[in-house]
């Protein structure tokens, strides 16, 4: 006889390998729904709320980061300030005004340290929104992280010498842009600058 028999030969795709991949996906979609429900839940309540993300703008870590953030937000529900130019709202809040963090303004409330960085890549679009899940570290481990980093981010990152003037469609993006001034008409042709 042989040594083989008929029952050595099994479906490439038998009861263990269905139930490994039913298991996978299951998992993983119970992952996936667990996040964008936390994704969901660090949004503001107030949908109409606007979203400030006031950044030290001489640090080319926070300067990178507005960008990045510009860039992945389509549905432009962030808005910048450097904190050099608004240091009224920051004491307003009792937000910070040492540079030492970045600080997201929604509404009534604010947030700093990781809890700012992590609630606007909540804004952003997918699959960069799903970053926001590291909000399940705790606080004093992600704040620890955060503070290391922005201790050295002039060592790393280096810094400017005065804050960037904001260009292109980037600048429409700023708290204090206003649509009107730049549609002044230039005095002596009578045409918009």
């Amino acid at each position: 006889g042989s040594a083989t028999s008929g029952c050595a030969l099994a479906a490439p795709f038998g009861v263990s390998s269905i139930m490994g991949l039913l298991r996978t996906f299951v998992v993983g979609n119970l992952f996936a729904l667990g996040a964008y429900q936390l994704v969901d839940m660090l949004r503001p309540d107030d949908k109409g709320a606007e979203s400030w993300l006031l950044f030290d703008g001489v640090c080319n870590l926070c300067d990178g980061f507005s960008h990045f953030v510009a860039d992945h937000d389509a549905l432009r529900r962030v808005k910048f300030g450097a904190q050099q130019t608004h240091m009224d709202i920051l004491e307003r809040i009792g937000a910070p005004t040492d540079l030492s963090t970045l600080v997201l303004v929604q509404g009534n409330a604010h947030y700093t340290h990781s809890a700012a960085a992590l609630r606007t890549m909540a804004l952003l679009d997918w699959p960069w929104a799903v970053l926001s899940v590291g909000i399940i570290v705790p606080s004093p481990i992600r704040d620890m992280v955060y503070r290391l980093v922005a201790r050295h981010r002039y060592q790393i990152f280096g810094k400017a010498e005065e804050c960037r003037v904001p260009s292109g469609d980037f600048r429409t993006r700023f708290i204090d842009y206003n649509p009107a001034a730049e549609a002044q008409p230039d005095p002596i042709s009578g045409m918009a600058k």
